[in-house]
């Protein structure tokens, strides 16, 4: 199991056997924690944000540079927030 570190080496090359680690380096032996699991990726969205800002720039003129600086933070080359600055 290449996701896991060996808490004597600090090798990622561990193998499962019979329940539990073994580190292809040191030959160490370990039982998996609970915290031992792979850490997974996240993605995180904006578009929903940035579409509910822009149509803020539409009903709230008063503060439409505002919104589009927000959008610009966001996605820096969104040109339709670029419009409203200029």
């Amino acid at each position: 199991m290449k996701s896991f570190e060996c808490r004597n080496c600090g090798s990622h090359d561990l193998t499962e056997l019979d329940g539990f680690l073994i580190c292809d380096f040191c030959q160490s032996k370990f039982v998996p924690a609970s915290g031992d699991t792979p850490v997974k990726g996240a993605v995180i969205g904006v578009q929903s944000d940035i579409e509910m800002l822009l149509g803020k720039c539409e009903t709230d003129p008063a503060n439409r540079i505002r919104y589009a600086r927000l959008i610009l933070d966001l996605d820096p080359t969104n040109r339709q927030a670029m419009s409203y600055l200029s």
